[in-house]
């Protein structure tokens, strides 16, 4: 007995409001849920539904059919194949539903940013999937053509992940008539990616077609890539921390004593001040001032590390340029028990400046301001 086609497993048949309206835990909670129960493999134009875990299935090539409006009907139902606007592909049922919901979740942003109908009708919300195909996965690519598609895919979709934070935490009013076009460009660039992947399988044979189709595609995205850290400048992925008692906290330094630390911004960089007191005088008095200019930092990575019995956050800043951050070291003339060390008046650079805290929500607050400042520049 043929089931409705909106009640199988891995069919999802949204209506748009409610696609919208569903969080990103939820969506992948139900796409992992549904990862061990069914898929499809297509034969022909119909689909053929399979009870089992797609990663034990042994397919190369899998599929997520897209649709303007939701749809119903028996999977045998050969309209399906017609109907669909656009194709995502990859090499596994997990990796194409991965896919969708990522796209998903930047339509869901796109939309909440710039208006409810400034998608348009080709959305990534109404899907059936995923989808084996074994036709794929034979004859192999003698024409470059789907080695080339996969690569600009996945560079398309490391733009896309990129890009929605800035959606999310992006000020609107800063979506000048440049952002909005640009954003267009991405979503154009989504939309014809999957389109390009629906001719492919639709028109293998067309190789001087599907190479000037591909031709077309690849400067759009590699326009894309680009400017995403322009788009960042304008946009930041996060938001400035709202909480404050970071920017002034206190690190051990074992037997050196302890560090006083201020963060001071200064222009477009920050100050950060370093005093040292107590211990076995080694360091007592010292000073150490270390200018990050927002334009120059690099990589930040925040780190958990064993302290005694307990935890510390470490988060590292590195230079993007490679004669580091400017520094001032300042010390007085120190004695230990069995030492006396010289006065200290330098400047030199710090090459990898490291922050802790003593709990991770300062830590991660830290990290959150010198990644919004980085991406604005300013």
């Amino acid at each position: 007995m043929q089931r409705a086609f909106f009640v199988l497993p891995f069919l999802w048949t949204f209506l748009y409001g409610a696609a919208l309206g569903q969080t990103a835990a939820s969506l992948r909670a139900q796409q992992h849920a549904s990862y061990s129960s069914s898929y499809y493999v297509c034969r022909g134009d119909a689909l053929q539904l399979v009870d089992g875990d797609p990663a034990r299935a042994d397919y190369s090539r899998w599929q997520v059919w897209l649709y303007s409006q939701s749809m119903r009907g028996s999977p045998s139902d050969l309209r399906l194949a017609h109907l669909r606007w656009g194709v995502i592909q990859g090499p596994s049922a997990r990796a194409v539903m991965e896919q969708t919901t990522t796209y998903q979740q930047f339509e869901r942003a796109y939309t909440s940013f710039l208006g409810a109908n400034a998608w348009g009708r080709f959305t990534f919300s109404h899907l059936v999937g995923p989808i084996a195909v074994p036709e794929l996965g034979r004859g192999g690519d003698p024409y470059g053509l789907l080695l080339r598609i996969d690569l600009l895919n996945r560079q398309l979709g490391s733009v896309v992940a990129q890009l929605r934070p800035s959606l999310v935490n992006g000020d609107q009013s800063e979506a000048t008539a440049p952002v909005q076009q640009y954003l267009e460009q991405v979503r154009n660039s989504m939309e014809d990616v999957a389109r390009f992947y629906d001719k492919l399988s639709r028109l293998p044979a067309e190789r001087d077609y599907l190479g000037q189709e591909l031709a077309r595609l690849t400067p759009g995205v590699n326009q894309a890539e680009g400017a995403v850290p322009k788009v960042r400048a304008i946009l930041p992925s996060v938001k400035l921390p709202v909480r404050k008692d970071w920017i002034t906290h206190t690190e051990s330094a074992g037997r050196e004593g302890t560090v006083n630390v201020t963060i001071t911004e200064m222009g477009s960089s920050a100050w950060v001040r370093q005093n040292w007191t107590g211990g076995d005088g080694s360091m007592s008095g010292t000073e150490i001032i270390t200018i990050v200019p927002y334009q120059d930092i690099g990589d930040l990575e925040i780190r958990m590390l064993a302290w005694g019995n307990g935890q510390r956050w470490s988060l590292s800043i590195e230079p993007a340029k490679p004669n580091g951050f400017p520094q001032s070291v300042k010390s007085p003339e120190r004695r230990t028990a069995t030492r006396t060390y010289p006065a200290v008046d330098l400047k030199t650079s710090e090459k990898l400046l490291y922050l802790e805290f003593s709990n991770p929500s300062e830590a991660q607050d830290a990290y959150t301001y010198f990644l919004y400042h980085k991406e604005r520049g300013l």
